[in-house]
């Protein structure tokens, strides 16, 4: 395996945004290894709390996460002005556009029409991995520093947890990071000050999936509190991550695929069989619910980011979040917008909504009637609670929840050859939402593409879409991408993000994504 060496910063301070409320809410730890911390059970909570901030901040100081449900897609810029043209820079792949503009409008050149986006949806960030490996670096920290607890209240059921926990984030930061950069520095030693290889993708999640193996069972399947639930690691969580991770390994390690997808049948059958049968920690929530599960904290929630207003915290910029650009006034209050900033290509819904195929998801998600239109005139409601009075953008940004994990179980048994499995996990998603159940469009009656549209359908807006289009390599299919990727451009990395150029300083073996450069 070829190598290029990173150095990777230590990480001195973690600083807590005195903005967070709830379990966000920590004071400054200024002393990570002295004599002064380390000491009680509250101490290994606060750090714990505060890697789950740094992961916040992480992924939703930018646009990051709405990226995954435009890029390369067949979304574009709704009628709105000034006009969202970082939309259609995205559903074509163009990033170098997208990075150019200026985020500070004082260059001299500045063009406020077409470069104003910048200032609120900070594309600019994105190359910048830093973010993650200081959620890294913290939860290798608290990872080794449980040990020096002495606190009687600190069982080794408690320290099992905590460290479980760090796994978790650590392996959730390299889940991002590879899909982002591709090959990426990795390390699990608290205090790294060595240069550090880049690393293959399917090394670094082979690393994480055995990691996780080894911790999955010191987690819990649910929360006795509540505000706990699906914020912070369970035991469902952990399988998810795991799940996609293998799919991904599938993706890139095609030789050895069908281990990969096997891995996926054992996992989603413990998720299954235990964690919802069993223990009934998750389920799936009537479709008419929705707007519970995109609000956060719900049965069918493996893990999300908190963000609702509704347990009072303080919200990141909206247009950060994908929820905020599909909404409008009259219905949405916390815009002046009377069209939707993103809209989709009519071809692209009639695809995955075909006309004259039942479906709830038609009439609870959408304005029937705006279904099809391009123009902005559409609202996607997942994120609302319709029947409330006054609106806003208060969902938590959902990483993994029941109905993906279910619908990755049926990808993997179709790629099995178990096709009778794979339809019955599908038609368990469409009967949800009162969908006809397969071989009846969306798939034409291929059952792996009717797979594939149904995470489209019931996914939308909550970032998977580019991330399975790479990683099923239906990205260079026209069949189904938008803009076909190129096989050289794949293999160049064109499906990455590029790495900031700040990674070079002091460092002469610092390789970038070269593609974008």
């Amino acid at each position: 395996m070829k190598r290029i060496l990173y150095s990777i910063p230590l990480l001195v301070l973690l600083i807590a945004n005195p903005g967070c409320k709830k379990f966000l809410n920590v004071e400054p730890v200024t002393s990570l290894s002295g004599n002064n911390y380390w000491k009680t059970t509250k101490d290994a909570e606060d750090f714990t709390k505060d890697v789950y901030r740094l992961f916040r901040a992480a992924t939703m100081s930018n646009i990051l996460l709405a990226t995954g449900d435009f890029r390369n897609s067949y979304a574009k810029a709704g009628g709105t002005f000034p006009k969202r043209y970082d939309f259609d820079y995205m559903a074509g792949n163009d990033l170098k556009k997208t990075l150019a503009a200026d985020a500070s409008r004082t260059r001299p050149d500045y063009n406020a029409e077409l470069e104003w986006y910048q200032a609120r949806a900070r594309y600019d960030q994105i190359p910048d991995w830093t973010p993650f490996y200081k959620v890294i670096q913290s939860a290798n920290i608290l990872y080794k520093e449980v040990d020096r607890i002495e606190d009687p209240a600190f069982t080794a059921t408690l320290k099992k947890q905590y460290r479980a926990e760090a796994v978790f984030m650590r392996c959730m930061a390299y889940f991002f990071l590879v899909r982002l950069y591709g090959d990426v520095p990795y390390y699990t030693n608290a205090y790294n000050q060595e240069p550090l290889g880049r690393t293959t993708l399917v090394t670094v999640f082979k690393n994480c999936i055995a990691d996780l193996d080894a911790v999955k069972e010191d987690l819990p399947w649910t929360y006795k509190d509540p505000a706990n639930r699906a914020v912070r690691a369970m035991r469902g969580s952990a399988l998810a991550l795991m799940m996609h991770m293998n799919m991904w390994c599938a993706g890139f390690d095609q030789p050895r695929a069908k281990s990969y997808y096997e891995a996926v049948d054992v996992l989603a059958r413990e998720l299954e069989d235990i964690g919802m049968a069993e223990q009934g920690a998750y389920a799936l929530l009537p479709i008419e619910q929705t707007y519970l599960v995109m609000f956060g904290r719900s049965k069918e929630g493996l893990f999300e980011i908190q963000l609702s207003s509704n347990y009072g915290e303080v919200s990141v910029d909206r247009r950060h979040k994908f929820s905020n650009s599909v909404a409008h006034l009259p219905f949405l209050t916390s815009t002046d917008r009377t069209l939707s900033e993103l809209a989709y290509r009519s071809g692209y819904m009639k695809t995955i909504y075909p006309e004259g195929v039942a479906d709830k998801r038609k009439n609870i998600w959408f304005d029937i009637a705006d279904l099809y239109d391009e123009t902005g005139k559409a609202i996607i409601y997942k994120f609302f609670n319709r029947a409330a009075p006054t609106q806003g953008d208060d969902d938590n940004p959902i990483i993994f929840r029941l109905a993906d994990a279910i619908l990755m179980h049926a990808e993997a048994l179709a790629e099995l050859g178990d096709d009778a499995g794979a339809q019955e996990l599908l038609n368990k998603i469409r009967s949800r939402a009162g969908a006809d159940p397969f071989p009846a469009n969306p798939g034409n009656g291929k059952i792996k593409d009717a797979i594939y549209y149904e995470r489209c359908k019931e996914l939308m807006g909550e970032g998977h879409y580019y991330y399975d289009l790479v990683r099923t390599k239906r990205i260079m299919d026209p069949n189904f991408s938008s803009r076909p990727m190129s096989y050289s451009a794949f293999v160049a990395g064109a499906w990455t993000w590029p790495i900031n150029e700040k990674a070079l300083i002091n460092n002469p073996y610092m390789v970038l994504n070269n593609y974008w450069r």
